[in-house]
């Protein structure tokens, strides 16, 4: 009898927190470079996935486009404030075109694990910050691995504005791969992200990213300009493009991005 209570409290309290879960706002990290400071609800399992992901650069007389095909971001929430996440590219393929003829690299990519605690959560009409520490694994085909471990850390913040815009900054620090794949170098990134809804279900954002990268090959600096828009019909769908213009001659020209979030 005991047992029996038990199972049936045990799935009364599940249902009601996957009924809180669908309530709540969705928390996608698409689309954008920015880094929301929101989790997803305790119990909730979240699938965010481009379906299909285009670089394109042009520099020194060559050319070169990258796709990366069901880019995934798998979420689940374990507590109020805490996410735990796993990143992964089932598939990877770039192409080099030169005078002295094409290159080209398949296959499948790292993959990262992270967590993202929020620090401070002011609802609505405050200030919301979180930290997201995040480790990548070698574990891609050879053509297309970092070859190397790598971290980061991320310390997302949101602020909300008046006339129903938002404002999202997202600082990082890395022990990026070297591009030789033999050790760690320090990297560093910013991202300032600006929000307005327009009507019911549609979102547009801007943003503009820097990141500098001090690899011992060479050091770098690459800057876009980015526009966002998002669409979401129903409480657990969120379709969505993206376009990354590269600001400087180290940055690729364009990046191309069309995907999709699925909160179970």
């Amino acid at each position: 009898m005991r047992a029996t209570f038990l199972i049936v409290l045990l799935t009364l309290l599940a249902g009601a927190s996957a009924a809180k879960a669908q309530n709540a706002p969705l928390c996608s990290d698409r689309p954008g470079k920015a880094t929301p400071s929101c989790v997803v609800a305790q119990g909730t399992i979240q699938v965010e996935t481009s379906a299909i992901d285009w670089t394109r650069d042009r520099a020194d007389g060559a050319s070169s486009d990258t796709f990366l095909f069901g880019d995934t971001l798998l979420k689940y929430g374990i507590g109020g404030d805490t996410e735990v996440r796993v990143s992964l590219t089932p598939y990877i393929h770039s192409r080099t075109r030169g005078t002295s003829g094409a290159l080209s690299a398949e296959g499948f990519g790292d993959v990262g694990l992270s967590f993202r605690h929020r620090l401070l959560d002011g609802g609505d009409g405050g200030i919301s910050v979180a930290v997201q520490p995040a480790v990548v694994l070698p574990v891609g085909s050879d053509d297309v691995s970092s070859g190397t471990v790598s971290g980061s850390v991320t310390l997302p913040i949101d602020i909300p504005l008046p006339g129903g815009w938002s404002l999202n900054t997202t600082p990082t620090v890395a022990a990026a791969a070297d591009a030789d794949g033999n050790g760690r170098h320090l990297a560093y990134a910013g991202v300032v992200a600006v929000s307005h809804g327009i009507g019911a279900n549609l979102t547009a954002t801007g943003e503009l990213f820097v990141q500098r990268d001090r690899d011992p090959g060479g050091r770098s600096t690459q800057a876009t300009a980015d526009l966002l828009l998002a669409w979401q019909p129903i409480a657990d769908w969120q379709f969505d493009v993206s376009s990354y213009v590269g600001l400087n001659r180290t940055t690729p020209d364009l990046e191309l991005l069309v995907g999709f979030t699925r909160r179970f």
